[in-house]
């Protein structure tokens, strides 16, 4: 079997034993574009364009399902030299019913004035020089231009560094998302914070301005 073949197995085998039996807890961010811009700079000079084809060999770790490449709004962060270093999808209202139909209720319906941020990727070659929360300010002062005054973006609340970046590029919590599988059946809940999940979040945030 080759490698790319084991790849593929372990991948599906992976999302075939996760709605056997999974629990998934994750955060909410929202960022107001009015009053919550915050520039951020990486430590290198990138810039955000429209993803093309040839863009895809440099996110080859990504693995996805397939559904989310259906959707026509991915950016990519691109070094001095055009190499794509990160990936995103900024998704509008437009997409309401493709978001519904791929992934059930696991996101809010959005509206007319509101952008999703998703399948947030830094390239491994470019990580550790804080692309991730410059690409953030970017794709959502686009989204701003584009008329949106809340961007949303959700987060695994295990995930640590991606919960310091969203809190560095301005967004704040507003939701707590459960996603429960069991025996291929799906059940997603959105409710407020608990305190103690709010706790642990300022603490890992401290620090930050």
């Amino acid at each position: 079997m080759s490698l790319i073949a084991q790849g593929d197995y372990k991948f599906f085998w992976n999302i075939f034993v996760k709605k056997i039996y999974s629990v998934e807890n994750a955060l909410g961010f929202r960022l107001d574009l009015e009053h919550g811009l915050k520039a951020r700079k990486a430590l290198i000079p990138i810039s955000i364009r429209e993803s093309i084809e040839s863009d895809n060999s440099n996110f080859l770790d990504n693995r996805t399902t397939g559904l989310i490449e259906r959707l026509n709004t991915c950016y990519v962060a691109v070094n001095k030299d055009d190499v794509p270093c990160f990936r995103c999808w900024l998704i509008d209202s437009s997409q309401n019913q493709k978001l519904k139909s791929y992934w059930g209720y696991t996101f809010p319906t959005l509206s007319k004035d509101e952008m999703l941020i998703e399948n947030v990727f830094t390239n491994p070659k470019f990580r550790g020089l804080g692309i991730f929360p410059a690409v953030l300010y970017q794709i959502s002062d686009l989204g701003k231009k584009l008329g949106a005054k809340h961007t949303i973006s959700f987060g695994e609340i295990s995930n640590k560094n991606t919960t310091r970046s969203m809190a560095y590029a301005g967004f704040k919590p507003y939701t707590y998302r459960q996603v429960k599988w069991f025996l291929f059946r799906k059940r997603v809940t959105f409710s407020d914070i608990p305190d103690y999940l709010m706790k642990e979040y300022f603490q890992t945030i401290k620090g930050i301005q």
